[in-house]
């Protein structure tokens, strides 16, 4: 034998003992009794498109179809006969629930149908609403030249909470038009998200893919943070306005969206569970990416600073003054974390998003 080949040898010889004990080591430190797979970015996007969006938008599409349904048998009640909105509201709090739950950290067909624009467009435009009601739109082709601001979510928000529609009323028929066009747009992201689910991921799709669910991330960390949280107090503190005017405010449902929006950002962070899943099994939080790939002091400080998140958004309310900034700030710590250290990690360069704040 050679000198240069049993060198060789000895090389490959003391990579195999090495390898063992850095699985151990992972193992260890994610304290669980397995090793923690060498996930590919390919792991993480087949995880998204096959186990995590897809149940969301199913889900999605059958809230949608209620709310609508609860709207006509609203709509096309007479005015004396015993059919109250609260049914409807319930409806739109279930349906706004499963729409936050699916785009919380839009990816794929929710940003390549700007869907985000097209049926949760804020801030609500009131006269945009009344208009659309004047010119009485009937069928997709109609709704169509109605503008974004005056259709989705907020619309309805407004509608039913703010100046609520009377059954039988031109209003109220407007209201189903526009519930009618949030379930077109849910179906439309179901079979999307399906296709994507059934694709095969080549190295530079799947890397681009998860480029985007990084950024997506940060970007909706930092929307929770600013646009949801911290902007609105600190704009009512600047006016002198008696109360901040937080999004799904006039339903109520603030707190609700806050907590819905948090734990699809932590359940694509951390692990929530004890099984280590395999390729193709489950979704891959980041902290399982970062595990796989050897990063196990990342890991934990991750997984740290989520907790702490975590800590900060549980209970949280419009009424608790005194925790609103507290938790934008540690929001803005988990940003700067995931920017900073998590991202170079992943290598993923950060690009500037439309949610980034001042």
């Amino acid at each position: 034998m050679t000198v240069l080949l049993r060198r060789a040898v000895l090389q490959l010889a003391a990579v195999a003992l090495l390898l063992p004990a850095a699985a151990a080591a992972s193992a260890q430190s994610f304290g669980r009794d397995v090793a923690v797979p060498l996930y590919t970015p390919s792991d993480v996007v087949d995880g998204l498109y096959r186990h995590w969006a897809p149940p969301r938008a199913a889900a999605f599409v059958v809230s949608a179809e209620k709310l609508h349904a609860a709207l006509g048998t609203f709509c096309a009640a007479s005015p004396g006969a015993d059919v109250r909105v609260g049914s409807v509201r319930d409806a739109w709090r279930e349906a706004a629930a499963a729409w936050e739950r699916l785009a919380a950290v839009p990816i794929g067909p929710l940003i390549e149908r700007r869907s985000v624009r097209a049926i949760d467009f804020t801030p609500t435009r009131p006269q945009l609403i009344e208009r659309a009601v004047r010119e009485a739109p009937r069928g997709p082709q109609a709704m169509e030249r109605i503008g974004t601001p005056a259709k989705g979510f907020p619309a309805l928000e407004w509608l039913l909470w703010t100046k609520p529609v009377a059954s039988g009323s031109q209003a109220c028929a407007y209201a189903a038009e526009v519930a009618a066009d949030i379930v077109r747009e849910a179906g439309a992201l179901r079979a999307a998200f399906e296709a994507h689910g059934a694709r095969e991921w080549d190295n530079d799709t799947a890397a681009g893919a998860f480029t985007e669910f990084v950024n997506q991330w940060v970007g909706s960390a930092e929307r929770l943070r600013w646009q949801e949280i911290e902007r609105p107090v600190r704009e009512a503190r600047s006016t002198s306005r008696t109360a901040a005017r937080f999004p799904r405010h006039a339903s109520g449902a603030t707190a609700s969206s806050w907590v819905t929006h948090w734990e699809a950002l932590r359940d694509l962070a951390i692990a929530s569970r004890q099984e280590v899943p395999q390729p193709g099994q489950a979704v891959i939080p980041i902290e399982l990416y970062l595990h796989g790939r050897g990063q196990m002091a990342l890991a934990q400080r991750w997984k740290d600073n989520i907790a702490q998140a975590d800590a900060a958004m549980r209970g949280l309310s419009p009424g608790a003054q005194d925790r609103l900034l507290a938790a934008a700030k540690r929001l803005a710590s988990t940003k700067r974390l995931a920017e900073e250290e998590v991202a170079p990690a992943l290598d993923v360069s950060i690009g500037f998003s439309d949610a980034d704040g001042d």
